[in-house]
């Protein structure tokens, strides 16, 4: 029951990261139809019917201290429940292990793998495993962009090669993020670096 509700929110929560910066809303003339822009140039905030001025960041700030309250709280009463289905590092983690599983088998089957000698099928597996990965983190940090700029706009730019620097700066860095957070030290980031309380 536990993997399946991991499944649903998983694949909830990358669709909302995924899809959000492609959702329109008519604002009318002479503003932006994104639905959720953060408008750096004109210091503003779009969120669907909501628009945030920079006097106004301190209720955003007090929504943050409330979240975060919020989300001791659950985690005192129902335990892990941050950390175990809506946390990036868990969401991220757990999409890396499904290619790795669709590449390399089960558990045991990766074991078996890693102490076998490297034959031509298990090059093949690595590669592919570990390109799929980079295809998903590349993915990762060009959604994240789009959260900027005109997603449509950017991303004809982006390939284009007419995009600013910072944003093929960004998605380089949040490649590199997410494929060594989300794949190769996945067990480390959980255990040394995460910030939330234990509580089984």
């Amino acid at each position: 029951m536990f993997r399946r509700w991991k499944w649903i929110i998983m694949i909830i929560t990358l669709g909302v990261y995924y899809l959000t910066p492609w959702i329109r809303w008519d604002r009318g003339e002479f503003a932006p139809d994104q639905a959720v822009l953060i408008d750096f140039p004109a210091r503003r905030f779009y969120f669907f019917f909501i628009e945030i001025w920079p006097q106004e960041f301190i209720f955003i700030a007090g929504l943050l201290v409330m979240a975060g309250i919020g989300l001791f709280l659950i985690t005192s009463v129902v335990g892990r429940a941050w950390c175990g289905y809506t946390c990036p590092q868990t969401v991220w983690t757990d999409l890396f292990l499904v290619v790795e599983r669709f590449f390399e088998g089960d558990r045991n089957a990766r074991i078996r793998l890693d102490k076998s000698p490297w034959t031509f099928d298990k090059i093949r597996k690595r590669v592919m495993k570990h390109a799929t990965w980079i295809i998903i983190a590349v993915l990762t940090g060009g959604a994240w962009i789009f959260y900027f700029a005109d997603a449509p706009t950017l991303l004809k730019d982006f390939l284009t090669f007419n995009a600013p620097f910072v944003a093929y700066g960004t998605v380089g860095v949040l490649t590199a993020t997410t494929y060594l957070f989300g794949g190769i030290m996945r067990e480390q980031v959980c255990i040394y670096m995460c910030p939330w309380p234990r509580i089984q």
